[in-house]
């Protein structure tokens, strides 16, 4: 049974289109008619177009013994299709998968013969790596898709697991979901060999280990979930940096990307993947940066699960006069540098490089506004999410104060 398999997986790739290809190019050549058949006998590819679809009976004892058989002019007439000329195997991984034939006097085309068979069973080989590569390539992409789809309630966590095992696939092993985006287009495979695009295979090799899965999901879109390194998910950063440098060196092309937590798993790898796709949208809103990371956006990714007008509510409860003010990006800024900083007047007033006395003059201005009698930390934490909410909903202040 596996030889057979075997056998009909080999014939799969010797397909008419290639066959024809191959005749049709080879004849203009070595300026002899070459046929190809597969291994019913049956033309497949011609130079002489008008013999395609016809049986030829000489290939079937070659394809039987797996040797060439040359024919006079007296033995072809004894056979059905058959001209003058040479016989020989198409082997691929041992298996005969057809036959190549060159019409002419057997003195003139036996020479010929031994190079078209080698170079027809090279073209062969190439085209039927490529079709193994991607057949593992749609296998991938269904089984990341599989994952990113993962319900508990609808699919046992086993069983995805064991289509995974069958595909050589760990899902047991710690990864870090990642998303990515290609910003315009990339260029094309350098050279006819290299059969992925070059954006899979750059993000392969900048996140290379042997338990990474890089996957194409959509045109620019790319799912990897890559081994996370020795340093965690600072590490994965760093590999992050250089694949932007590299898109950029390599491709002429700007990424984003988004980086979610370690896990493992089905539903662990899944929701690390909606974390990297929550990254990837959020920074590319509201830090502007080509990498980020789920826990630089915790508070925001929160935020953007409430709806707008729940936002709106809440930030004019607890914002209303200040955004009135018309200096609304000021205090923004004033109220996240004072509680990112632990609520410290040196740290605060470093990181908005400001004098620390004018930090305070701000701060007693908020507080004055705000109708606040004393320094709360978390009277401070309730508008410090009001300036997160209008960092989502970046018209926000605008429009409450039009």
């Amino acid at each position: 049974m596996a030889g057979e398999s075997s056998t009909r997986a080999a014939a799969g790739a010797l397909t008419p289109a290639l066959a024809q290809q191959i005749a049709g190019e080879t004849s203009a050549i070595v300026g002899f008619n070459i046929l190809i058949t597969d291994v019913r006998g049956m033309v497949i590819g011609s130079g002489d177009t008008s013999r395609v679809g016809s049986f030829h009976e000489a290939s079937l004892d070659v394809i039987r013994t797996k040797e060439p058989a040359t024919h006079s002019a007296a033995e072809a007439r004894a056979l059905h299709g058959v001209k003058p000329g040479v016989t020989l195997p198409i082997l691929l991984n041992g298996h005969a998968v057809g036959t190549v034939g060159i019409t002419g006097s057997p003195v003139q085309v036996t020479r010929f013969g031994l190079m078209v068979e080698r170079q027809t069973e090279i073209l062969l080989h190439q085209a039927s790596l490529l079709r193994s590569t991607l057949q593992r390539e749609r296998e991938l992409e269904d089984l990341v898709r599989e994952i990113l789809a993962f319900d508990p309630l609808m699919t046992e966590a086993e069983a995805l697991l064991d289509q995974a095992n069958e595909q050589a696939v760990d899902l047991a092993a710690s990864r870090v979901g990642i998303a990515v985006q290609v910003l315009g287009r990339t260029t094309s495979p350098a050279t006819t060999t290299e059969w992925l695009p070059r954006a899979l295979v750059m993000l392969r090799e900048s996140f290379a280990h042997r338990h990474t899965i890089a996957v194409s999901i959509a045109a620019n879109r790319y799912v990897v979930f890559a081994h996370p390194t020795a340093e965690g998910v600072p590490g994965i950063v760093a590999q992050a940096g250089q694949c932007v440098e590299q898109f950029r060196t390599h491709l002429a092309s700007d990424v984003e990307i988004g980086i979610g937590t370690v896990a493992a798993g089905p539903a662990g790898l899944r929701n690390s993947y909606e974390d990297a796709v929550d990254s990837l949208r959020l920074g590319r809103r509201i830090k502007q940066r080509s990498i980020t990371t789920i826990n630089e956006v915790r508070i925001e990714q929160l935020l953007s699960g409430v709806g707008l007008r729940a936002r709106q509510r809440y930030t004019t409860a607890v914002a209303d006069r200040l955004l009135r003010l018309g200096d609304w990006p000021t205090v923004q800024a004033t109220v996240v540098a004072w509680c990112e900083s632990g609520f410290s007047l040196v740290g605060a007033a470093r990181r908005l490089h400001i004098h620390r006395n004018t930090l305070i003059h701000r701060l007693e201005k908020i507080e004055q506004l705000q109708g606040w009698t004393e320094r709360k930390s978390e009277a401070y934490l309730a508008l410090y999410l009001a300036c997160k909410v209008t960092e989502l909903d970046l018209d926000g202040g605008q429009s409450r104060s039009a």
